[in-house]
Order: structure tokens, then C-alpha cells, then sequence
């Protein structure tokens, strides 16, 4: 999860579950300001057995160091929002405020 980031990114292009060529000239630009090349976008889903979570417009970029998760992505395209918490995170329904989702913190990374 990445408060910071404005798009979805993987380096493996096995985790979106549909994916397209990108034909575009944007690059995802790292902290330090280097750009790196976007070569596909995807869509996949995050199962939950009440509701699954759609994750749109996943980039992928062979160069990224760790997957990320867009928390605005996120919460904006599934009606959801995210509890942080110690040792783990949940992601709830806006509506009903059910968890669909809860997962763990491992080594400060959630």
C-alpha cells in the first residue's frame, strides 16, 4: 500500500490478470526523479468473499523495485477504505463498513 502513489505498479507481468500493450511516452518516476518505462497496463481483482476489489490500470514497470498499490486507486474505484492498524490493515465497505479484506504489516510494510 502507497499512500504516495497515483497508479497501481508491478514488475511482474504475471499479476494483472488482463493486460495491454502501453504505447504511451509516460514514465513512472521514482523517488530520486529517474523515470522508468511503463511497457503494459493491466486490470486484475483481489477476491474477498463478500465483494471483490477491482484494481484498474495496474502499470507495469519492469524496473520497479516492489509492487504498489495506489491507496487513493484504491479506495476511489471500489467504494472502500483502509484501516491501518499495528500488525495488519483492513479494507472496509464505505457503505456498510464490512471488511472485505485484511491483511498483515511485515517488516513495517503493509
Amino acid at each position: 500500500m502507497d499512500t504516495g502513489a497515483t497508479d497501481h505498479i508491478t514488475s511482474d507481468l504475471e499479476r494483472p490478470t488482463v493486460r495491454d500493450k502501453y504505447h504511451g511516452a509516460d514514465k513512472v518516476h521514482a523517488a530520486n526523479g529517474s523515470g522508468m518505462e511503463i511497457t503494459h497496463v493491466g486490470h486484475s481483482l483481489l477476491r474477498s468473499p463478500i465483494s471483490n476489489i477491482h484494481l484498474k490500470n495496474i502499470l507495469h514497470v519492469p524496473k520497479a523495485n516492489k509492487n504498489l498499490l495506489s491507496v487513493y486507486r484504491l479506495t476511489n474505484d471500489n467504494g472502500v477504505f483502509l484501516e491501518f492498524h499495528p500488525n495488519h490493515f483492513a479494507i472496509k465497505e464505505e457503505e456498510t463498513r464490512r471488511t472485505l479484506l485484511r491483511g498483515r504489516c511485515e517488516g513495517g510494510l503493509y
